[in-house]
């Protein structure tokens, strides 16, 4: 096979959808199809390896040693969660498509240890696509991503309510002016609630605002998520402020918590994240 020839098929194989390819395929020799074969399976374990992902290994203790009322039932330390985040903007091109791994550790959170557990959230953003990710960013005051593997920040897990602070690190900071992950106990269709947020300096565009977000518990449904299908409590989020206002749907299940989250941001961009694996 000549090197036109090799070249010729390498680009069909690139452009045509897979079984037009090998229809084409067929019109040449044994040899050369031996030869695609081998290439078309390196090209394979090359996407798989490109796309795995390894997080950091973080210490964590099983036995509670917080100082709080927090109940550990969704958020067990040690237990690991897995999500999938894709990122769209407003014509529904796909910006990003990455993992985000969460993970309670069984201490108080540094900041307020009296009410909220640590957890960490690992991001696997791609290094290479970090310049065009950043053209996507809302908060023009802040046009420089700070990116970041590592988070840590708390939840909160009582009798009366499941609160966490959202994924808010690189791309995702926009989550901070959308209405957070939040469920009040005991959880009822129709049930409706409302959070107030004051951001002061330091938050670009977003700073000396008011952020009030309005829950409505709209159904108990089944969810399907890449972990599995659930049944979930369905929970939409409106969140009105000066610069803009956002919607966030989010499903609750009392086992595995926010299994899926749905936000439109308040420049009309789409953030879904979905509960893709669980660790014990």
């Amino acid at each position: 096979m000549t090197l036109a020839v090799l070249s010729k098929l390498l680009n069909l194989m690139v452009r045509l959808p897979l079984p037009e390819f090998w229809m084409r395929c067929k019109k040449e020799d044994e040899k050369t199809m031996k030869l695609l074969i081998f290439l078309t399976t390196c090209l394979a374990l090359f996407a798989c390896q490109k796309n795995s992902t390894t997080f950091e290994t973080i210490s964590c203790s099983s036995i509670d040693s917080t100082v709080n009322n927090n109940l550990h039932k969704v958020f067990k330390p040690c237990r690991e969660y897995i999500y999938q985040a894709k990122y769209w903007d407003t014509e529904y091109n796909l910006i990003s498509d990455e993992l985000i791994w969460l993970m309670a550790t069984g201490k108080g959170w540094g900041f307020q240890p009296e009410l909220q557990d640590e957890i960490i959230f690992q991001f696997a953003y791609d290094p290479s696509r970090m310049d065009r990710i950043k053209d996507f960013n809302v908060n023009l005051s802040r046009s420089e991503i700070d990116w970041s593997k590592k988070e840590v920040t708390g939840v909160i897990e009582t009798e009366s309510e499941v609160w966490m602070h959202p994924f808010r690190e690189n791309q995702y900071s926009f989550t901070e002016v959308s209405a957070f992950p939040h469920i009040k106990l005991p959880i009822y269709e129709g049930n409706s609630w409302t959070i107030s947020l004051n951001l002061h300096e330091g938050w670009g565009d977003w700073e000396n605002t008011t952020l009030n977000s309005t829950y409505t518990v709209l159904d108990y449904e089944p969810v399907i998520t890449p972990f599995k299908k659930l049944d979930a409590w369905h929970v939409r989020a409106y969140t009105i402020a000066e610069f803009g206002d956002s919607q966030h749907d989010f499903w609750y299940n009392e086992e595995f918590g926010f299994v899926k989250m749905i936000i439109k941001n308040y420049k009309d961009q789409l953030l879904s994240v979905e509960l893709k694996k669980v660790k014990e």
